[in-house]
């Protein structure tokens, strides 16, 4: 009730125009259970319509290589996000069509469009440019709803003929990458020395094999903070990749019970993991109730060494990593540093314009008594100079 799901079809586009439809079937309003400290996220319901390239990660959003439309209202292009429309996240059994234009000839090419029961509820969006030339997989995003995803034939008819995915020709289609000629999917299993350089390297592996899933606890916190639940220890120094700690507020994501709903769903989904449990996987007993999880036809299971000396591209690539944390400690040192000049410096034209004030309160002060004695003396004078012209003229 608190992560957010994405789903990629197998099929891809590469040029013509297309449609997909999708229903929200179901709506989820789950009770907060014991423990929970903190206001849920928002929105409870999301929904996310659009497309991505085969290399894009699952949550729509993290690069420049997904485009959609939210159902707050907004359209997202890599980082950019743009209010283009209505909200549609409470608008159970009604049709949404999300269209793809790649048509060269069309003044609207490199666009996708969002329709609302065969209604228009955006103008063509502009794809990122990242993403223009590319293969283009429709692609869902979804938090406590029910998804109904149609390819065809269309439930509600646009203004205009279209043809659906399901219509897709091979002319104009493009498939993922083709399951291993074995059949059978790794599951690798690395060794390594728990606080030397296994994150590291699994980092640098992931980014060559973007194929390969991560199963950690760290994946999880990641995981987490990208569906936008607020991690208080986020930004704080980590103890342990291994076994980072969370503090979400939500007893379920904090003391990661769902490790093992998550480890017992992807036993069950034919792909390329790695199972990145550094402390379990030097235990025997524990690495092999691990073993046993993948234990289908379908999956060969690795153990990967990751020890000895690292070869020279990891070296340049931590060294890069080193220089590049260093540098931004001098910058966040030059920057407080910064700000606590120019607070002094703000500070002291402050007093400055309090002595300045201070000091015109003061002569104003001054000129407005001396003023007053001023007039209390003329005053008097006047008064004394008439008492004796009273006397003067009783004398005569």
């Amino acid at each position: 009730q608190y992560l957010i799901a994405g789903a990629r079809a197998n099929l891809g586009i590469k040029k013509g125009r297309y449609l997909y439809e999708v229903k929200i079937v179901e709506q989820h309003n789950p009770s907060e259970g014991m423990g929970h400290n903190r206001r849920p996220p928002v929105p409870r319901n999301l929904v996310k319509l659009g497309f991505s390239t085969q290399e894009a990660p699952l949550l729509l959003g993290e690069d420049g290589q997904s485009a959609f439309f939210d159902s707050e209202g907004f359209y997202n292009a890599g980082k950019e996000r743009e209010s283009v429309g209505g909200r549609f996240s409470h608008s159970r059994d009604q049709s949404f069509g999300i269209l793809l234009n790649l048509d060269a000839s069309s003044p609207n090419k490199n666009t996708i469009s969002l329709f609302r029961d065969g209604v228009r509820m955006s103008q063509p969006q502009k794809l990122p440019e990242t993403m223009v030339g590319k293969p283009l997989f429709p692609h869902v995003g979804f938090k406590n709803v029910t998804l109904h995803v149609n390819f065809g034939p269309v439930m509600a008819p646009l203004p205009f003929k279209c043809l659906t995915v399901a219509d897709v020709p091979k002319s104009d289609g493009a498939e993922p990458p083709a399951p291993p000629k074995d059949g059978k999917y790794e599951v690798l299993f690395p060794v390594c020395i728990p606080e030397e350089g296994g994150f590291e390297w699994l980092d640098g592996f992931l980014e060559q094999n973007p194929k390969f899933c991560e199963l950690s606890d760290r994946a999880i916190v990641k995981w987490a903070e990208k569906s936008g639940i607020p991690n208080s220890r986020s930004g704080a120094r980590i103890s342990s990749n291994d076994k980072p700690e969370a503090d979400f507020g939500i007893p379920a994501l904090d003391q990661f019970s769902t490790r093992k709903i998550i480890t017992a769903v992807a036993s069950t989904q034919p792909r390329n993991y790695v199972v990145m449990e550094v402390k379990s996987n030097l235990i025997k007993e524990e690495r092999a109730a691990l073993l046993k999880r993948f234990n289908e036809s379908c999956f060969k299971t690795v153990a990967q060494v990751v020890m000895g000396e690292p070869d020279k591209d990891f070296k340049a690539k931590q060294e890069k990593v080193m220089l590049a944390e260093k540098q931004q400690q001098v910058e966040q040192e030059w920057n407080r540093r910064k700000m606590e000049k120019e607070k002094e410096k703000q500070l002291k034209q402050r007093q400055k314009m309090l002595e300045e004030a201070k000091k015109k309160a003061d002569v104003e002060a001054q000129k407005q008594l001396d003023e007053l004695k001023a007039k209390e003396e003329a005053d008097a004078t006047e008064k004394k100079e008439g008492e004796g012209e009273t006397e003067k003229k009783e004398g005569e």
